[in-house]
């Protein structure tokens, strides 16, 4: 029992280990990536998020094939217009 007790403890030490570096790296990732405007922190998330779906699914589209007409049109790349409009 006891050298299954030292590898289950060991399994676990280096597990959390795993863990911590982890949830370090992607807060040192999110700091830098917001420290050098990376994420886009001039547009709304809201926005951003709206355009990573369209163009997360305009890539699908051209993957796997689509019936729509609209299927070879472009997504949207900017919606500062559209959102200024809505805001006016």
């Amino acid at each position: 029992m006891a050298p299954y007790l030292r590898i289950a403890v060991r399994v676990l030490g280096v597990g959390a280990i795993m863990v911590i570096i982890a949830v370090v790296s992607r807060q040192v990732y999110l700091r830098v990536a917001a420290d050098a405007d990376l994420a886009g922190a001039d547009e709304e998330p809201a926005a951003m998020m709206l355009i990573t779906c369209e163009t997360m699914h305009h890539r699908l589209q051209n993957l796997y094939g689509s019936d729509t007409s609209d299927a070879d049109a472009p997504p949207r790349r900017s919606l500062s217009g559209v959102l200024s409009a809505e805001s006016a």
